[in-house]
């Protein structure tokens, strides 16, 4: 997971140095920001199911279920 993650992370930090002005800049930054916001929560979909699974087994009241 976090492999995939570095390599937008690195792809996002070249979209803002490449930016040719401060619109697009800003714009990468926006858009590059929520990239890697959505990839982050679809990367970490099987460990949020690990650590609810756990947390069922352990018997925490705070979990749904």
């Amino acid at each position: 997971m976090y492999i995939v993650f570095i390599a937008l992370l690195y792809i996002w930090v070249m979209m803002l140095i490449t930016a040719t002005s401060w619109l697009s800049g800003i714009a990468a930054f926006v858009l590059g920001g929520l990239m890697l916001a959505v990839a982050y929560y679809l990367l970490d979909s099987p460990g949020r199911k690990r650590r609810r699974l756990a947390a069922e087994k352990a018997g925490h009241p705070d979990t749904k279920g």
